[in-house]
C-alpha cells in the first residue's frame, strides 16, 4: 500500500548565458509557471511537508513561485487541518545531481509523508524513469523527459530509505504548465 507521496520536479524556465550557471534566474515565465504548479498542487494535491531542492538559483526561485502557488487554503473537502509550511532545505549536492545523488538525498529522509525534489535535467528525469521502470505504463508516460517546470508525483510504499522502483508507482505526471492551462 502506497502511503507516502513523492514529487519530483525540475526547475522552471531559466535565463541563457547570464553568467554562472549555478547563478541564472528564471525568467518571466519561469515565474510564472512555478506558480501555477503550486496552484496545481494546492488544487489537486498532493502538498509537500518537506521540500529538497538544489541550491542553484533558479531551483530556489522556482521553489519561491511555487510556494506562493500553494498559499491559502485548500480545498475544503480536502483540508484535514490548518496550512503547515513545509520545511525546506536547500542542498548543494542537488546541483547536476546523478540519479545517484538524488537517490541519496531521498532516501536520507525520515519523517515526510510527501517529498518534493525539485532539481536539475538530466538527473530529475532520468530518475524518474527509473523509478516508473517497474511498471511499463507509467515508462511511456515519462519517456519525453521533463521539460522545465515539470513534475511526477509517484506513490511510495515503505520508508524512504527503501526507496526503488519496485516501491512506487506513478500516480501523475504533470508536464509544464502554460499559460492558460487553467491550473
Amino acid at each position: 500500500m502506497e502511503h507516502r507521496r513523492l514529487i519530483l520536479m525540475r526547475h522552471a524556465t531559466a535565463a541563457t548565458g547570464t553568467g554562472r550557471d549555478f547563478d541564472r534566474p528564471l525568467t518571466r515565465r519561469g515565474l510564472e509557471e512555478a506558480q501555477r504548479v503550486g496552484e496545481r498542487l494546492r488544487s489537486q494535491g498532493p502538498r509537500p511537508d518537506r521540500v529538497i531542492t538544489s541550491s542553484a538559483r533558479r531551483c530556489v526561485e522556482t521553489w519561491q513561485a511555487v510556494a506562493r502557488g500553494l498559499g491559502g487554503a485548500p480545498d475544503p473537502g480536502r483540508a484535514t487541518g490548518p496550512i503547515v509550511e513545509p520545511l525546506v532545505e536547500h542542498d548543494d549536492r542537488l546541483y547536476n545531481a546523478s540519479t545517484r545523488g538524488l537517490l541519496a538525498a531521498i532516501r536520507a529522509v525520515d519523517d515526510a509523508q510527501t517529498l518534493l525534489v525539485l532539481a536539475h535535467n538530466p538527473g530529475i528525469s532520468v530518475l524518474a524513469l527509473e523509478l516508473g521502470r517497474a511498471h511499463p505504463a507509467d515508462e511511456i508516460a515519462l519517456r519525453d523527459g521533463f521539460a522545465p517546470a515539470s513534475t511526477a508525483i509517484f506513490g511510495v510504499a515503505g520508508a524512504w530509505c527503501d526507496l526503488a522502483a519496485a516501491s512506487t508507482r506513478l500516480l501523475r505526471f504533470d508536464p509544464a504548465p502554460r499559460e492558460g492551462d487553467g491550473d
